[in-house]
């Protein structure tokens, strides 16, 4: 809402859990988002899902950071 990109609805809500397999937040993900992400000059789309987070405006997950390697 805040920067006040268009969502799409999901095709199956997701439960977003905590490390320890608790349920995290009170409601299922619901909304993703399109959108072009540069790093660095690494550049690429990729479907990312809206939930608030308390801290960030984007948490990238363990998949994209496995898969790219990120370094200093």
């Amino acid at each position: 809402r805040r920067r006040k990109i268009p969502t799409k609805k999901l095709e199956r809500p997701i439960t977003c859990r905590n490390s320890d397999g608790t349920i995290a937040g009170k409601k299922d993900i619901t909304k993703f988002v399109k959108m072009d992400l540069n790093i660095n000059g690494h550049n690429e789309q990729l479907d990312a899902v809206v939930t608030p987070l308390q801290s960030s405006d984007l948490f990238l997950g363990h998949d994209w950071l496995t898969n790219h390697n990120p370094r200093d």
